[in-house]
């Protein structure tokens, strides 16, 4: 039996909301405990990027196409409930980690808005 966890916060600023959809069994047939990575993306401000959570090195990894838009440390702010709210949900999933760090990857492609 699956069961849905759902958790919606809203934090301090109320453009980045997080929402997620994590259930006990993956639709895939393994078991959370064998997850090494996690892939999502987030819209804060009217911006997206997508976050890479390694879950050995507690961290979690911003890509982010267009970096001249974001300011890192505005970035951090953003996500830094999630670096207590992830290791919370985990727990529910029997993945414990601890509080996550947060690096901005700036290896990925530079993105043309033309």
């Amino acid at each position: 039996m699956s069961v849905v966890l759902e958790q919606q916060q809203y934090f301090k600023n109320p453009c980045c909301r997080f929402q997620t959809h994590l259930c006990e069994f993956p639709k895939h047939g393994q078991k959370w405990e064998s997850c090494t990575h996690l892939y999502f993306s987030v819209c804060s401000r009217s911006h997206w990027y997508v976050v890479e959570v390694d879950i050995a090195k507690s961290t979690m990894f911003i890509y982010d196409p267009d970096r001249g838009d974001s300011k890192d440390d505005q970035i951090r702010s953003d996500l830094k409930p999630m670096t207590t709210i992830l290791p919370m949900l985990l727990k529910k999933m029997n993945i414990v980690v601890d509080a996550l760090a947060i690096e901005r990857k700036t290896t990925s492609s530079k993105q043309s808005n033309s």
